[in-house]
């Protein structure tokens, strides 16, 4: 029997090294596309949603679903969101960026590393004193999903949904490197 730390530490190498060479960060994936124009990252990141939609429709679609945790979503829970997104943008990487840019030794990130876990700590802390004022418990349930309110099977409904993907994502690419070819922007024949 292989014991359940070695599997943990050779998945764990596997994906530190994934991660460094991919230089796999979400906050980087979209920062780098909006304000670089550098879409290299933002494509992984959307392969990679669109391969877990597909298997995840395979897997509902073969009974493997069996709900989810679902908590209670209001306005806090997106002005959260966008605080958390901003405090990633200014720290410089989400978490598993960070961790792959402390491993490679950039002092900067060790100290964001550092925070991180301070402020993980004060909210284990604070969470049973907050939790009954500020947290709802979350309920298991079904959810709403695409597949869940159409008629259509899951996994042919994934498949359909990423090959849309793309397509619209061959289009684009298509129309930009025909107008890099040229010189030009590509125009539509009339």
């Amino acid at each position: 029997m292989v014991s359940t730390l070695l599997v943990a530490a050779v998945v764990g190498i596997a994906l530190g090294a994934f991660l460094q060479k991919g230089r796999f960060c979400f906050v980087n994936a979209f920062r780098d596309f909006f304000a670089y124009k550098d879409s290299r990252v933002t494509k992984g990141v959307l392969a990679a949603t669109l391969l877990t939609m597909v298997f995840w429709g395979i897997a509902y679609q073969f009974g493997y679903y069996q709900g989810f945790w679902t908590p209670d979503w209001g306005l806090t829970g997106l002005v959260g969101g966008f605080i958390f997104g901003i405090g990633m943008t200014y720290a410089g990487g989400c978490a598993s960026g960070t961790l792959y840019r402390a491993g490679e030794g950039y002092l900067q990130f060790w100290l964001t590393l550092l925070f991180m876990g301070i402020g993980y700590a004060g909210f284990t802390v604070a969470f049973p004193t907050l939790e009954s004022t500020y947290f709802d418990a979350l309920t298991f349930g079904t959810g709403v999903s695409l597949f869940t309110v159409t008629s259509v099977p899951a996994g042919l409904l994934a498949l359909a949904v990423a090959v849309a993907g793309l397509l619209v994502y061959a289009t684009l690419t298509g129309r930009s490197s025909t107008a890099a070819a040229f010189g030009e922007r590509a125009d539509v024949a009339q």
